[in-house]
């Protein structure tokens, strides 16, 4: 199958290292602006992966078809294109796809972040609604980080990561065709409940904030399991309960935190705090270098400002989530009401419960 991966951080090499791996053609590109990992892997033609493989193949020297910034050349006959960069940079990658990407392409956000919404309110303004197969998946397959030019180490691959198509009717067939690249997918109801039961919402932005006089006097430090502590596990909860409550309203199936880490990493607990220090791929780590990580410039204006604004179309009080948004925005001066994916940038600004739900449903 010949795949575009749109993006060349830590996950979008991982992904098309494995890829390449599993006997695909991979193409792998960014837009000019993000070139330096690019210019460094054409030196070398591919990527060297080590720790494990989604496929089972065995890890090694991953060559690419094509290493690139030229994303129109890379889009121009692909089957799958999977867009794997934050949130925060989801936006040029859309407006690439939909000026340059070809009818019938299966589009996939790895992570979503409610990526969809915005793409489809994107096709919808731009009249290509009906040209692109897409959806979401809930987080991203892999644990893994870079290990200097081309090398990169494939820490965890979780043995189940929902996906949605949207809208909702067309997931069956999407993933029937995705499952020849992972079989690891499993469906999801909607695109509302892969973004909603992202579990790096509530790990990301609450482990960050309440150790951020630790990461500005240090910068980046050496962490184990995100530095959580029982009380820190506490917040993480009370966090998750508001979007546990949000989600089972709008979504058919709802985990919370602890049953996503149950299921993702195979482990059991009796609370968060003892969930996470169970899961090795979180053992060693670094801490984010500053408060403008994307921990938080992502998890917090692209996750948590979402699920406060679903609250908002319900009814239910988010005290909690709203205190991480507060903090945040007032800890990097930025309003993340604003300039995070509220109901406006959404494309659903208005609907009721009836008509959103409809909306990822149908998309009439």
């Amino acid at each position: 199958m010949i795949i575009t991966v749109l993006g060349a951080g830590h996950g979008g090499q991982a992904m098309a290292a494995d890829l390449s791996l599993a006997g695909h053609q991979v193409r792998l590109a960014a837009v000019p602006e993000h070139s330096t990992n690019i210019k460094l892997l054409n030196v070398f033609g591919g990527i060297v992966s080590e720790g494990v493989t989604s496929s089972g193949a065995e890890p090694g020297f991953a060559k690419l078809d094509m290493i690139t910034t030229d994303v129109e050349g890379a889009l121009r006959g692909a089957e799958v294109i999977m867009v794997v960069v934050p949130a925060f940079g989801q936006d040029v990658y859309m407006d690439y796809i939909i000026k340059y990407g070809e009818s019938g392409q299966i589009v996939v956000f790895n992570p979503g972040k409610f990526a969809s919404l915005v793409f489809a309110n994107k096709l919808t303004q731009n009249s290509r609604k009906n040209d692109f197969l897409f959806g979401e998946t809930s987080c991203l397959l892999y644990a893994a980080k870079t290990k200097g030019i081309g090398h990169v180490n494939i820490k965890v691959v979780k043995s189940a990561l929902p996906f949605a198509a949207f809208p909702s009717h067309n997931t069956a067939s999407v993933l029937w065709r995705l499952l020849d690249i992972f079989p690891q997918l499993t469906p999801s109801f909607n695109v509302l409940e892969t973004s909603l039961n992202d579990p790096g919402m509530i790990i990301h932005p609450v482990s960050t904030l309440m150790n951020m006089s630790r990461i500005e006097h240090m910068g980046p430090y050496r962490t184990s399991y995100y530095d959580i502590s029982p009380s820190v596990g506490r917040i993480m909860e009370a966090v998750d309960s508001e979007r546990v409550e949000i989600a089972r309203v709008l979504c058919y199936e709802t985990m919370s935190f602890l049953q996503v880490a149950e299921l993702m990493y195979k482990i059991k607990a009796a609370s968060v705090y003892e969930a996470e220090i169970q899961v090795t791929a979180h053992k060693v780590q670094m801490a984010p270098d500053s408060l403008t990580h994307r921990y938080v410039s992502e998890d917090i204006p692209f996750g948590l400002v979402a699920v406060s604004n679903f609250g908002d179309i319900l009814g239910i009080d988010t005290p909690a989530i709203d205190a991480m948004i507060n903090i945040a925005s007032i800890a990097n001066q930025t309003d993340y009401r604003e300039t995070g994916r509220n109901l406006k940038s959404l494309g659903i600004d208005g609907l009721s419960k009836e008509e959103l739900l409809r909306h990822v449903t149908e998309w009439k």
